[in-house]
């Protein structure tokens, strides 16, 4: 697949349903975005930028085609507070809680409410590995 077809398949990916509506929505004229997607002039790495914000797909995809088109999702962090909770029924409040926060921050997570140095040695009388 062509830079000019990966845009298409962006704009369609984000929903708009005509080259002159992304024009619009990206600011960019018509005839200009039009050139771009339809291949007739290339697009430079600062209109990619915009276009892949826009499109909310990778930027490496959309200028080179490495890789996916579209970002693989981390968990919500409501989704790991409820795995913790359900893997550790027995574990106090306040255990659970460092542990997720020391989660959080050891592999990139979100915001640490409770920074720890190292994780915690004990859950519920029993070490986690």
């Amino acid at each position: 697949m062509d830079k000019h077809e990966r845009l298409r398949a962006a704009r369609e990916h984000a929903g708009f349903a005509t080259a002159a509506l992304a024009a619009e929505a990206v600011g960019v004229p018509y005839p200009t975005y039009a050139g771009h997607e339809n291949g007739s002039s290339g697009f430079p790495s600062s209109k990619g930028e915009i276009y892949s914000r826009k499109f909310k797909v990778r930027f490496e995809w959309l200028m080179s085609g490495r890789g996916p088109m579209l970002e693989i999702a981390a968990p919500a962090l409501s989704e790991i507070d409820a795995e913790i909770a359900r893997l550790l029924p027995d574990v106090p409040e306040e255990e659970k809680r460092a542990y997720l926060a020391w989660l959080r921050s050891r592999f990139g997570l979100g915001d640490a409410t409770e920074p720890q140095a190292s994780a915690p040695a004990q859950a519920g009388g029993r070490r986690l590995k």
